[in-house]
């Protein structure tokens, strides 16, 4: 497999060689003798950061970055993923801040099947926005803090790197999304930027409107990017920037690059990047993608590769082929081993290969268990909870409910009371005065009779008595010239 190019994968119609300065056709058709690359956008990602110590070793970083990705980026344990994880190191800092990409395995079987079915692999699919590094992997910019923004029909970011060390990404507004919200079409809203951007002198008056909309989008984008690069500095120690790139296909949006003075960056240095002379507008871009694949190739970058499509090793590459020969030229040499011990070997290697393709296997399928359980858990703490509070509901209710009834009981037993004190007053020709409750089950009556009736006043207290009230006495009673005034007290 050559290293001088690779094949770039636009789309099932579009795969070109390019060599690291153009593209040219792939004139032969035959695929397998080229590392062959494409992008995944990035709205299919999900993108998890952590930190973890530096002496963590790459099983260990695979191992978290999986149990990450399921526990705290909310990973379906029911979908199959591929993830990778990128690890970024720290100045001044005892761990690496690992940043793990996730995309579901249906999606790139949707998106790449038909191409390698037809290809036989595909050997790197990557985010596009890490192939900015390869600018520096090949010494085409030297490392420096560096904002590159990126704009695109369909996906639109900016990306951020500290002295040539990429640290992370910013989803921004597609062109498409601008133009919706501007309320022109894509190719207008194209116009609008490469033409005019936020250079207010370049309007005429009937476009004020598209003007001031246009502004206001990327006003917007501009602080979002602030914000990101305001939250990545304490993380990364990124004290400023340097330089800002804007990537639209070479071209400029007129005054864009000035908004980020009102945020404080007017000491950095301001530009539009265009790097391919020899790649024409609408290439760019993906010539930026295939440059770092080629990096990879070239063995002058790291490429994070989510790739379910990878080639097959052949058997001299596999380390059972290797293995295999180191054993026939020691047999050879030696002439006393014979060849079944090598085959013997290549068995064993095979089936230690199985045996540790079944452990990962196993890996994920635990590790799915454990999110599960952890979401049972969850969910058993949430219906205990839950529970709680309709029993407290529940208690609260009956509480309620008894105070009801003992409320309608006393009410109730007033209500005999009072009746009982009306007819025996009636009985013997008495009236009240007054009538006094309070809180406990007695009553104040105060009765008026005439002077030569005065001793209905004690037929009155019997025949309350006789009803079964424990207590009837007169507590106070006063005499005036026609009338007995007697204070009862009346106890159930």
């Amino acid at each position: 497999m050559t290293t001088e190019e690779i094949l770039f994968i636009i789309d099932e119609n579009q795969q070109l060689l390019f060599n690291g300065t153009e593209f040219h056709p792939l004139e032969d058709k035959k695929t397998k003798n080229y590392f062959s690359a494409s992008t995944i956008t990035q709205s299919e990602l999900k993108i998890h950061g952590f930190k973890i110590s530096q002496s963590a070793s790459d099983e260990k970083i695979e191992i978290q970055s999986e149990m990450k990705m399921f526990e705290e980026a909310n990973l379906n344990p029911e979908i199959d993923y591929k993830i990778a994880a990128l690890k970024i190191p720290l100045e001044d800092d005892d761990d690496n801040y690992i940043e793990s990409y996730a995309v579901e395995i249906s999606s790139l079987e949707q998106q790449f099947s038909s191409i390698a079915k037809n290809n036989k692999q595909i050997d790197a699919i990557f985010p596009p926005s890490l192939s900015y590094s390869a600018l520096y992997s090949f010494e085409l910019l030297e490392k420096k803090n560096d904002l590159f923004i990126h704009f695109g029909d369909d996906e639109s970011y900016a990306v951020i790197f500290k002295s040539g060390q990429y640290i992370s990404t910013r989803i921004l507004p597609s062109i498409n999304e601008i133009a919706n919200k501007v309320g022109v079409d894509i190719t207008k809203m194209k116009e609008i930027l490469s033409t005019k951007g936020v250079d207010n002198s370049l309007f005429t008056p009937e476009e004020f409107l598209h003007m001031g909309n246009t502004e206001d989008e990327l006003s917007k984008i501009v602080e979002r990017i602030s914000h990101t690069i305001g939250h990545k500095r304490g993380i990364f120690k990124l004290n400023s920037i340097d330089r800002i790139y804007l990537d639209f296909e070479g071209s400029d949006i007129p005054a864009f690059l000035n908004l980020f003075d009102n945020f404080g960056y007017e000491s950095a240095t301001k530009q539009t990047l265009d790097i391919f002379e020899n790649v024409e507008v609408g290439m760019k871009h993906y010539a930026l993608n295939a440059l770092y694949a080629l990096a990879k190739i070239q063995e002058k970058d790291t490429l994070l590769n989510l790739s379910i499509f990878e080639r097959k090793p052949s058997f001299i590459q596999s380390h059972v082929g290797q293995f295999s020969i180191v054993m026939l030229v020691a047999t050879l040499l030696a002439a006393i081993y014979p060849v079944y011990a090598m085959l013997d070997v290549e068995k064993l290697s095979n089936q230690e290969n199985k045996l540790n393709n079944d452990v990962k296997k196993m890996n994920k399928v635990t590790l799915k268990l454990q999110v599960k359980l952890k979401n049972l858990r969850k969910e058993r703490e949430e219906l205990k909870k839950n529970l709680s509070d309709s029993l407290l509901k529940i208690n609260t209710y009956s509480h309620t409910a008894d105070a009801l009834l003992d409320f309608d009981k006393e009410a109730l037993s007033r209500h005999k009371m009072m009746k009982d004190i009306n007819l025996a007053m009636r009985k013997f020709s008495l009236s009240s005065q007054s009538m006094e409750f309070d809180e406990s089950k007695t009553i104040m009556v105060q009765i008026i009779s005439n002077y030569n009736k005065r001793d209905n006043i004690s037929q009155f207290i019997k025949e309350l008595l006789s009803k079964g009230y424990s207590h009837v006495r007169t507590k106070k009673v006063q005499k005036t010239e026609n009338y007995y005034e007697s204070f009862v007290e009346i106890h159930r």
